[in-house]
């Protein structure tokens, strides 16, 4: 099976950033709006395909985590603001 891992490093950045930022705490975090940040921060990063067990890739990935932290962090950023102020419902 084929997955972009950086769709599990962007869906714990959300969660955290939405549960821990009180900057966020009163945007809406349903499972429709943390998708709709998740694919607009995923559209604009990289994508990171691999093939093997999570456990396994996780170590080769963490050398390159540190560079890709801070463009992980503004994408998601951007996206949670621009999800909040455009919700894909009432």
């Amino acid at each position: 099976m084929v997955v972009n891992y950086m769709e599990e490093i962007v869906r714990n950045f959300v969660n955290q950033t939405l549960k821990n930022d009180p900057t966020y705490a009163s945007i809406c975090t349903c499972d429709q709006c943390t998708d709709d940040m998740m694919a607009k921060a995923l559209n604009n990063i990289k994508p990171y395909y691999i093939t093997t067990k999570k456990g396994e890739v996780y170590a080769e990935y963490s050398s390159l985590a540190t560079q890709n932290h801070a463009e992980v962090i503004s994408e998601v950023i951007k996206a949670i603001e621009f999800v909040s102020k455009n919700t894909n419902h009432e």
